[in-house]
C-alpha cells in the first residue's frame, strides 16, 4: 500500500459504491472481518487509514465468499 494513496478510516465510507457504511461498521470489518475476511488498514503515527485499492479487494472478497455461501 502506497502511503499517498490512503485516507483517514473516518473519511473511508466515501469509497464504498452505493450507500456509505456507517464508521462503525467500516471498524468492525476492519477489527473483526465479515465471512472470515477484514479490510486492510494501515496505522500511521496512531491513526488508522485504509486504501481504494484495499476496499476494492475487500468488497470482492466478500462477494466471492457470498456466491460460494449461496451456491452450498
Amino acid at each position: 500500500m502506497v502511503v499517498q494513496d490512503v485516507v483517514p478510516i473516518n473519511r473511508a465510507a466515501a469509497l464504498f459504491p452505493g450507500n456509505q457504511p456507517h464508521l462503525a461498521t467500516i471498524w468492525r470489518w476492519a477489527q473483526r472481518g465479515v465471512r472470515g475476511i477484514k479490510l486492510e488498514t494501515v496505522a500511521i503515527g496512531g491513526r488508522r487509514y485504509v486504501s481504494p485499492e484495499a476496499v476494492e479487494r475487500f468488497i470482492a472478497a466478500t462477494t466471492a465468499a457470498a456466491e460460494v455461501r449461496d451456491a452450498s
